[in-house]
């Protein structure tokens, strides 16, 4: 089927699973080889010209209704009573290329969409086509291209709300302008994407100047770039951050691509970014009420070698506990990833003024703040968090339309 200049096949059509489905590609031919099939294909999104799918794979994620729920979307045959040894006793490219139709040695019928298969590809480097692009920055690269948008248009436009999720996603952050300054408005665009998450500093938090403060975030003093709750098992994903009073001198807030600091720092040191990937470093938070303490590498890395997270605030890191002879080397890697962090050349400072907010991903963009004089006026910002797993989903269901 043809929608608009868009070939769709009818297979993926149907397929509502909310997978990734490649468009205006088609199978030429498909060929039998031993364990597995081979598609030759025409107008691959990446060029490729063919592809090379495993039997109990193509039969394991069949996507007719005997094997996949109609609405909850999840898998009803159990892939692990399938025979391994699976095979296809016919195989054909059918409606004009556009899908794939096996019929198995146990009579049963599978249909795949050429969209569908395109877009999980796991043959060659094709497993790692459906990553989303992650756009590192120093400040300059943000100073030239700032990712605003304005309170009213996101809250009622879905499709800016898809374009500050495309920021946060691939650059970590996002500005939005013209907050109402009240109580809870910052949990309201917060909860435009999805529902909030609760740390011990509650659902949402009042970032000012206090009298008995159990945080440093929390008086007047400046606050080194770090990422927040680095002592929890999972920190929060997307932190947001709303001004509400902005009266005293100083106190810019300070932010720093974690990701690009990382990207510097395997360049230029690979063995100290390596340190950083495997040795775990403690963090805790205590007060009177809390004790809470984890260990985790201050780069984590994903299957691929890909950065995935940046674990690092200095006040919260608890002694190194390390073996004698990879201390001094540890500490080492540290200072120069510190370094890197605070060059100047990779620190956007900014004056937020009321109604101002920012949105970023804390298990990767690091933030701070200069010191400020609470006696020449006052400064509040309001806060609170949403997991990226409920961001990214909120992404991937506008995509999906």
């Amino acid at each position: 089927m043809l929608a608009g200049n868009i070939l769709v096949s009818e297979t993926d059509r149907a397929d509502r699973t909310g997978g990734e489905i490649a468009e205006n590609v088609r199978i030429a031919a498909v060929e039998a080889r031993g364990d597995h099939m081979v598609l030759l294909w025409r107008d691959h999104p990446d060029g490729r010209r063919e592809s090379r799918f495993h039997h109990f794979w193509l039969r394991g994620n069949c996507r007719c209704v005997e094997c996949l729920h109609p609405h909850t979307w999840e898998r009803t045959v159990d892939s692990f009573v399938i025979d391994p040894a699976i095979a296809p006793m016919e195989q054909s490219v059918v409606e004009e290329g556009a899908a794939l139709r096996l019929i198995w040695s146990d009579g049963h019928e599978t249909r795949l969409g050429a969209g569908w298969l395109a877009a999980k590809d796991y043959d060659g480097a094709g497993h790692l086509a459906n990553k989303r692009p992650v756009r590192t920055w120093d400040a300059a690269d943000l100073r030239a291209a700032m990712p605003e948008h304005t309170h009213d248009a996101y809250m009622a436009d879905d499709a800016v709300l898809h374009a500050m999720l495309v920021d946060l996603r691939e650059r970590g952050l996002a500005i939005l302008r013209g907050v109402p300054t009240r109580e809870g408005a910052v949990m309201d665009v917060a909860r435009r994407i999805s529902f909030l998450r609760e740390t011990n500093f509650g659902v949402n938090f009042q970032v000012e100047n206090k009298p008995d403060p159990n945080n440093v975030a929390y008086t007047a003093l400046e606050l080194k770039a770090h990422t927040d709750l680095p002592n929890r098992e999972m920190p929060p994903g997307i932190q947001f951050l709303h001004c509400h009073l902005s009266e005293a001198p100083g106190g810019e807030s300070l932010l720093v691509d974690g990701f690009r600091a990382a990207e510097r720092l395997r360049a230029d040191a690979p063995e100290a970014f390596d340190r950083l990937t495997r040795h775990a470093i403690p963090f805790r938070f205590v007060d009177g009420g809390e004790d809470i303490r984890w260990r985790a590498p201050t780069i984590a890395l994903d299957p691929d070698g890909d950065l995935m997270e940046v674990r690092y605030h200095d006040a919260l890191t608890a002694p190194l506990n390390v073996p004698f002879d990879d201390m001094t080397p540890l500490r080492d890697a540290l200072r120069r990833f510190t370094e890197i962090l605070r060059d100047p050349a990779m620190e956007l400072r900014l004056r937020l003024g009321p109604g101002d907010l920012i949105a970023f991903h804390n298990r990767r963009v690091l933030h701070g703040r200069g010191a400020f004089d609470p006696n020449a006026g006052r400064r509040k910002l309001e806060g609170c968090y949403v997991d990226c797993d409920d961001a990214w989903s909120r992404l991937r269901v506008l995509e999906r339309g």
